[in-house]
């Protein structure tokens, strides 16, 4: 068998294999019903879902002609991997304003492309929703800035 459009073909294979983790680890919690559910009812929910959409996107790409399979990475990939662990260490003691900020910068650094200029923009507007979701909207109690 001859695998005719790759990329879609992994990417199906990858949501399929994602949906069923999820209905298998679903399946230690409470189902319920419909009406009552469970905290087990939308995990599996979703995962099923999610395995369904990855037989929609994988079954036709075995027939029907796509992209090859792109090669993979390595900048984007350790740069982005990087920020996160970058804006996990520093989170706790700049606060969660300026650690947002170097998150952004440094994972702009992925794309040789993007100029200091417009990765600042980024970084700020990305920052400023952040704020306005996760602290004016959602309420949550962020460190916003450095304990001096």
């Amino acid at each position: 068998m001859r695998i005719r459009s790759q990329k879609d073909f992994w990417c199906g294979v990858v949501f399929f294999a994602i949906g069923i983790a999820f209905m298998v680890i679903a399946r230690e919690y409470r189902f319920g019903t419909a009406a009552r559910m469970g905290p087990g009812f939308f995990p599996a929910l979703l995962g099923a879902l999610l395995a369904g959409l990855g037989l929609l996107i994988a079954l036709p790409a075995i027939v029907r002609d796509g992209d090859p399979f792109p090669k993979l990475q390595l900048r984007p990939l350790l740069t982005i991997l990087a920020g996160i662990v970058v804006f996990a260490l520093v989170l706790q003691p700049l606060g969660f304003v300026l650690a947002a900020v170097v998150l952004v910068l440094i994972s702009g650094l992925a794309d040789p492309e993007l100029r200091p200029v417009e990765s600042i923009g980024l970084a700020l507007l990305l920052t400023a929703f952040s704020v306005g979701v996760f602290v004016v909207l959602l309420g949550l109690p962020l460190n916003l800035w450095p304990d001096l």
